[in-house]
């Protein structure tokens, strides 16, 4: 082998002296009897060399190095070539076109593994060292000759390029991604290389300082999608020239060309997964030189395309008047062809591994561009404006020390993790008087995702439950903000938030019949009302389900401390003050912080963030909830666990200036005042039941229980449900039947539920002998019947616990 050549063996076998290039032709594969000994070089004595292999491990070649006596180096193509009358011997020749790429064999052996190309074999070696997962690759010949290499083996592989930090690096980077595509590789990005790097620095060198082997597997891992130019076919008659769009008659050349609109481009044609939803993506600038870019969907041309060239017109597009004009652009739009594509989402978050905002898309793309393109066109608040780093002075790190706010800001960061950890959505209801500051908890967390308008980010309840479907479905996998639950009818706001956070919609048929595809979202929104839930549905003489209170859960906005909703002031003399601080700074600073969460969130494997995301369950349910919990209770606990998981996450991230406990402390403190607000641990509809029977007794024990043991012949009753009779300590239990304990103590539940929880905590005396929760007891003037023996320590029972019998 090569490398094991004694200095004897680096004898001359040949000569540096040029021939012709015809004469010599490269052997690929090198045969296994050729001695492997270097020709003489004017250069002398390697420095270094790199075997090229194919795909079965067998010899094509060598590059091989020169350290030249200037500091210079000179990496040389060595291959075993033959001749004049057939004479075969070593030669300084380079590989044949097409020439192999270096790491073939281990792009064979490791057909899953992602692909990394650098420039130059020793930046390949180290490269390797550095990131194992990868397959790493480079071409023989230097910078300039990318597109001399065969990148065949490549199709169907993911691959990043690294460049060098210099203008070769670049230019060479981008030879390769065109060649890569063309190839037919699957993915291809490039990896963008700080600013701050030495000139000239590749993967060979030391890491820089003030950097790390991690960062630069973020940079691999965060490399941008290759974007080729693709050819634009354009529709015959038409064309675009530096002013704009043309159109020319074709019958009539004579005729001057008309102007259809300013100069825009066509980028792509999108499409999505399933081969529907076809538009295309356009780009122009308006009249102050800003740039938009816009996916329009085709179907928005099957009328007049009056929708389509509204949108045009709003960002600045000149569209020219008169319905011929306007006819023959629509036809362009319709029919205008491109090699390239983009994938269209009619909804915002997650699809596969990339997050899609409207404007924006993060995550993992696989080659193409992911975009949100809707029929309506862009209306939406994720806007931007300010830095992060102004956020966080003006806004973030006030809310340290503040629970309600704290948990508020967490649980913005919250519902890109739904998808991630597999969690469910839900909501949070603040909960308190006018005035309160409830409003300010809403901008506070609005502003993470974005503003601007009167509202900010701020959508309101009031609407009816298919107006806020949509609204929803507009937020899926992002923060919904509710203000003022008081504002909707009460008779559909159980319905909504069960809507909300079941995170489905209604089925609706088209015009023909058919049935039309629901609305579907992953949500965690935040609301505030004067009323919780329970109270507002009382307005309509409905009661709320145990499953509609643990969906939407009411935390009271009253931190307690007599300041509304904070705890600390942070210097300003006053809670109002720091509450038009707060408003003020929202308005000022939003649509970042989501951003920066983002673009660090979706370069974590999801499998991890759904551990972390599970650890922290485990971990606050056993700080927090009691062991003899309800599910209902471990429920909501799962909730605020996950908002301590994100505002951890972003605390980590360096985008919530806190302490890494604040949040969780945060949640921590807004899960126990919950807990204290709805009165305890147990399952909701068991408590809610309690208190109804209680009620029941406690409103009707004398006029509709006839005495046992008295004096009834003066005593009348009415609706009879059942007898009472006054034990030892001079206390009354009651002896309810069958039929009344179902339909009216237990009106609207289950009345066998009840029963058997009853017994359970002590409330109900069973039938010792036949395992029953009902009796059989000789009743006045019924003789021996069935009924509910209710123990006198009931009416004394808190509900929590069994009775004191």
């Amino acid at each position: 082998m090569f490398e094991e050549l004694s200095p004897e063996e680096l004898a001359s076998t040949g000569s540096a002296g040029a021939k012709p290039k015809e004469e010599w032709a490269p052997i690929q594969p090198v045969p296994d009897d050729v001695p492997r000994a270097f020709p003489r070089h004017r250069h002398g004595k390697p420095t270094a060399w790199w075997k090229y292999l194919d795909a079965e491990g067998h010899l094509l070649g060598l590059a091989v190095r020169f350290d030249l006596p200037d500091g210079g180096k000179d990496v040389l193509p060595l291959t075993y070539c033959e001749g004049p009358e057939g004479k075969r011997e070593w030669r300084w020749k380079s590989f044949p076109a097409l020439r192999p790429l270096y790491g073939l064999n281990k792009l064979a052996t490791r057909l899953d593994a992602p692909v990394l190309v650098v420039e130059g074999e020793k930046a390949a070696d180290a490269a390797g060292m550095r990131f194992p997962d990868y397959v790493v690759v480079t071409s023989p010949g230097g910078s300039k000759a990318a597109g001399k290499a065969d990148w065949s083996p490549l199709k169907g592989r993911r691959a990043a390029i690294w460049p060098d930090k210099d203008e070769a690096g670049a230019d060479y980077a981008n030879a390769v991604a065109k060649a890569t595509s063309e190839a037919g590789a699957v993915f291809v990005a490039i990896v963008d290389v700080p600013p701050d790097f030495p000139e000239a620095w590749d993967l060979a060198d030391d890491v820089p300082p003030g950097h790390d082997d991690a960062e630069l597997l973020a940079l691999l891992n965060g490399a941008q999608p290759f974007e080729r130019q693709a050819e634009t076919s354009m529709p015959f008659g038409y064309s675009m020239r530096a002013d704009g769009l043309y159109w020319q008659d074709p019958n009539d050349a004579d005729k001057p060309a008309q102007k259809l609109s300013g100069p825009f481009e066509v980028l792509a044609e999108t499409r999505d997964v399933d081969g529907n939803a076809w538009g295309v993506l356009l780009r122009w600038h308006d009249h102050d030189g800003r740039p938009h870019e816009w996916p329009m969907a085709r179907a928005m041309l099957a009328g007049d395309g009056a929708d389509a060239r509204k949108l045009l017109l709003d960002g600045g597009l000149y569209v020219a008047p008169g319905k011929g004009a306007r006819d023959k652009l629509t036809a362009f739009l319709a029919s205008v062809q491109t090699e390239a594509r983009a994938r269209a989402v009619t909804r915002i978050g997650w699809h596969d591994r990339a997050f899609v905002l409207p404007n924006e898309t993060f995550g993992k793309t696989d080659g193409e561009r992911v975009l949100l393109q809707s029929l309506a066109g862009p209306d939406h608040a994720f806007n931007v404006r300010g830095s992060l780093d102004d956020w966080k002075e003006s806004l973030a790190r006030y809310a340290i020390g503040n629970s309600r706010l704290a948990l508020a800001l967490s649980a913005a960061f919250a519902p890109p993790l739904l998808y991630l950890a597999g969690e469910e959505s839900g909501g949070i209801n603040f909960v308190g008087r006018s005035r309160a500051g409830k409003t300010t908890i809403l901008r506070a967390a609005g502003s993470v995702w974005g503003g601007g308008g009167v509202g900010g980010f701020i959508r309101t309840w009031r609407a009816t439950d298919n107006g806020l479907e949509g609204t929803a479905e507009g937020h899926c996998d992002a923060l919904l903000c509710l203000d003022e639950m008081g504002q909707i009818d009460p008779r559909i706001v159980g319905e909504t938030a069960y809507m909300l956070a079941n995170g489905g919609g209604k089925s609706r048929a088209r015009r023909d019949g058919s049935g039309r595809k629901p609305a579907q979202w992953r949500l965690l929104f935040l609301s505030t009302g004067e009323l919780s839930l329970a109270e507002k549905m009382n307005e309509a003489g409905k009661r709320p389900k145990a499953g509609q209170e643990v969906r939407l859960v009411d935390v009271p906005a009253d931190a307690g401390a007599g300041m509304g909703i904070f705890e600390e002031l942070h210097g300003l003399p006053t809670p109002e003050a720091l509450s038009r601080h707060i408003k003020d700074a929202s308005t000022r600073n939003y649509g970042e912080p989501c951003r920066a969460f983002l673009r660090k969130l979706s370069k974590i494997d999801p499998d991890e963030i759904a551990a972390a995301v599970s650890q922290g369950r485990a971990e606050f349910i056993k700080a927090h909830v009691p062991q003899d919990a309800s599910g209902q209770v471990l429920s909501v606990a799962g909730r605020f666990a996950l908002i301590a998981a994100a505002g951890t996450l972003a605390t980590v991230f360096g985008i919530l200036p806190w302490e890494v406990g604040e949040a969780a402390r945060a949640a921590a403190t807004c899960f126990n005042a919950w807990l204290e607000r709805r009165g305890g641990a147990g399952a909701a509809e068991v408590d809610t039941g309690l208190a109804q029977i209680r009620r029941f007794l406690e409103a009707h024990g004398s006029a509709r229980f006839e005495p046992i043991g008295t004096d009834t012949s003066e005593v009348r009753i009415i609706n009879r449900v059942g007898f009472r009779k006054q034990d030892a300590d001079g206390r009354w239990e009651f002896f309810v039947l069958p039929g009344a304990f179902k339909s009216e103590l237990c009106a609207g539940l289950d009345s066998s539920m009840m029963a058997k929880e009853m017994v359970a905590r002590g409330f109900i005396v069973p039938d010792k002998t036949g395992g029953k929760t009902a009796i059989r007891k000789n009743l006045p003037g019924m003789g021996l019947v069935r009924c509910y023996h209710i123990a006198a320590a009931f009416l004394e029972a808190d509900g929590e616990g069994p009775a004191n019998v």
